[in-house]
């Protein structure tokens, strides 16, 4: 699912003593004669369910054994949500003794991890891959800090546009539909408004319920379409508070709330906001979503959560499209879960060869259709075994990755995250909000939390 995608954020603090009795935690040791490797990973968040989850890992611990009889592979799995992932192995990292030799985090976390000295650089191994030249250079870049790369994406969320095939019939709107500006995803709400009333007319996330997903999501997501796709300038080294393209995401924002087109509050500001959709549009509750590409492998008989194979017929799915389609015509953010190995690892190469065993064609494919993922190879996404898995879903999902942006790799950034989502938040809850007045709400909020001197205003 989205890094994001089970995704919100919010540190609750946790007991080193319970932490290491609970995972059961041993970096790199020798234990009946075998060598043991150790991996940390999300039990209850990034699959779609447990059952999932288990299946995937214990496949990669019973396959990796069996290749190497004298390793013991030692399954450290983490409970609870984004932010339990992050503290627990921010207090794994503080020992040798306790540091896994390979973790699973998401991709905005990397970089806290490896300027911290917790993680080794990966470039002499990436080298001798046959699969990491195939990364598109967005995706590559994820776990790069200082010119070295520390960790490798091993699924990838985006976003894309759904729209509700039977609702646009019904409201004499023209299908297929192809919108190529977000003008014309605001004509199209406004006429399901007037001929449909009832039906939430475009979905898109604000608030804060949701976390950083409501900006990856949404606000993140548009803008990398906007006429200025920035929120750090990497020349200035600030952060954006304001800009053409910040203005245009907050104005569209305005249109659907002041308008009525958006979804009732207490959805969209709730937790479970970001999954939402994926049983309201079954039930033909929502005409256009601006949505994530798991949507379709939750509709899968495998996954069951729901079960709906009715989807390819009545969900249909398009690209987000630019402010003013401008070419390629493809806005979205991309961010999901990344494998790393730790710099005090006793074992780098054999922790790296287990490493490369989960990168293979099989576990790669399984783990997008069973987590939710677009795989980040150029050659696994086109194989029928993960494009027929979810169709036509997962197929629109890989021809959008490439043109996906990333957030800005750094810890900051959840601060003008949550500037963002208090920005939105206020767009949604008080219509008459001004485009100037949800700008003022974002810069406010990060010069607050960082300072003015670290913010700046794009012309």
């Amino acid at each position: 699912m989205l890094e994001h995608r089970r995704r919100p954020l919010c540190i609750a603090a946790l007991a080193v003593a319970a932490l290491t009795v609970a995972g059961g935690t041993s970096r790199t040791a020798q234990a009946a004669d075998k060598t043991v490797i150790s991996c940390a990973y999300s039990e209850t968040y990034v699959f779609d369910n447990e059952d999932l989850t288990k299946k995937w890992w214990g496949g990669i611990k019973a396959d990796f054994e069996k290749m190497h009889p004298d390793v013991t592979v030692q399954l450290v799995p983490i409970q609870g949500g984004y932010d339990d992932i992050v503290n627990k192995l921010s207090l794994l990292y503080r020992s040798p003794a306790t540091a896994p030799d390979i973790a699973q985090m998401a991709t905005p976390t990397v970089d806290r991890f490896a300027s911290s000295g917790y993680l080794l650089p990966l470039d002499k191994y990436l080298a001798k891959t046959d699969w990491w030249k195939k990364f598109p250079p967005v995706i590559q870049a994820e776990g790069a800090w200082q010119g070295k790369t520390y960790s490798v994406n091993t699924g990838e969320n985006d976003s894309m546009l759904y729209y509700n095939v039977e609702l646009f019939k019904k409201a004499g709107l023209p299908v297929p539909w192809k919108p190529t500006s977000w003008n014309d995803i605001l004509a199209a709400g406004r006429v399901i408004k007037a001929k449909l009333p009832g039906v939430v007319s475009i979905w898109i996330l604000a608030g804060t319920g949701s976390g950083d997903n409501t900006v990856l999501m949404g606000v993140d997501t548009m803008l990398a379409g906007s006429s200025t796709p920035t929120i750090f300038d990497e020349k200035t080294q600030k952060w954006v508070v304001d800009s053409p393209g910040l203005r245009e995401v907050f104005s569209f924002y305005h249109s659907v709330f002041s308008e009525g087109l958006g979804a009732k509050l207490s959805d969209l500001f709730s937790t479970s906001g970001v999954t939402a959709p994926v049983f309201m549009i079954p039930k033909n509750q929502i005409a256009i979503t601006f949505g994530s590409n798991f949507y379709g492998g939750n509709w899968s008989k495998l996954v069951s959560t729901p079960y709906w194979p009715q989807a390819p017929q009545v969900a249909a799915v398009v690209p987000v499209p630019t402010v003013n389609g401008k070419a390629p015509n493809i806005s979205t953010t991309i961010g999901g879960w990344d494998l790393a190995i730790s710099a005090t690892t006793k074992h780098p190469d054999l922790a790296f060869e287990l490493l490369d065993f989960m990168m293979n064609k099989e576990n790669q494919i399984n783990a997008a259709n069973w987590a939710g993922f677009v795989p980040a190879d150029t050659d696994y996404v086109k194989d029928p075994s993960f494009i027929n898995f979810a169709a036509p879903y997962n197929e629109l999902s890989a021809v959008v990755l490439p043109d996906g942006v990333i957030e800005p790799p750094s810890g900051d950034y959840l601060v003008w995250s949550r500037g963002a989502q208090e920005a939105t938040g206020a767009l949604a809850q008080h219509p008459n909000t001004t485009v100037d007045q949800a700008i003022g709400i974002l810069s406010d909020y990060v010069k607050n939390q960082l300072d003015p001197s670290q913010t700046e205003v794009l012309k």
